[in-house]
């Protein structure tokens, strides 16, 4: 299993803050709704323990949903890999180095508020919000710097090999016709041996003794 090379996590105080703003305005919303139903629907007010109990009631669903949100955003982080970053979080992402160009620095509100940013590599993926993002952003164009560097010598390494295999094969393409003109060299040499046997043979046999006649 490969690891990373670093894992950041995003502010968490800083994704939660404004879901904390959408609750209190939905409260607002619910409160003003049961409001308006009983003065104007019934014409009655509401008691004040009734207003004790539905304020009590909003509190606690609110500091219940702030716990559950940092539960959910604390798990949520960035893993640094070589020639990637994977987002690891309820829609997971995956940025590949190759597909850089450049990383766009991004402040809101309450990135100002909580000294965070957002980087925005590209249409779909965003680091962020994060601390320390003018360090993290010179540490992702480090990355990035080394997986090209890294591409370029693999490049590099790939051509030579080809360079090597292709002059080995035209060595041994060139060696082949030398090799038969040795062989075709060779032919002639011994085809000529068993004539010179045969002519040898009877120079041979004409220089043998002479069979004595007869007295």
């Amino acid at each position: 299993m490969e690891l990373p090379q670093y894992t950041l996590k995003p502010n968490v105080n800083c994704m939660v803050v404004p879901w904390i703003f959408k609750l209190l305005g939905l409260s607002a919303l619910f409160y003003a709704g049961i409001y308006f139903n009983v003065k104007y629907a019934l014409k009655t007010e509401i008691p004040p323990l009734v207003n004790m109990l539905i304020f009590a009631f909003l509190i606690v669903l609110i500091l219940t949903q702030v716990i559950l949100y940092h539960v959910k955003f604390g798990k949520y982080k960035y893993l640094f890999f070589t020639n990637r970053i994977e987002y690891e979080a309820k829609k997971p992402a995956t940025f590949v180095f190759s597909d850089f160009q450049q990383a766009e620095l991004k402040q809101g509100l309450f990135d100002r508020m909580f000294g965070t940013g957002e980087l925005k590599l590209s249409k779909d993926f965003m680091i962020g919000p994060i601390s320390n993002v003018a360090q993290i952003k010179s540490y992702l164009e480090q990355l990035v710097n080394y997986y090209r560097s890294t591409q370029q010598r693999y490049k590099a390494q790939e051509q030579q090999a080809s360079m090597q295999q292709q002059m080995a094969q035209s060595q041994q393409s060139a060696q082949q016709p030398r090799q038969q003109d040795v062989q075709q060299q060779a032919r002639p040499a011994q085809q000529q041996q068993p004539a010179q046997q045969q002519s040898q043979q009877p120079e041979a046999q004409g220089s043998g003794q002479p069979t004595g006649t007869g007295r």
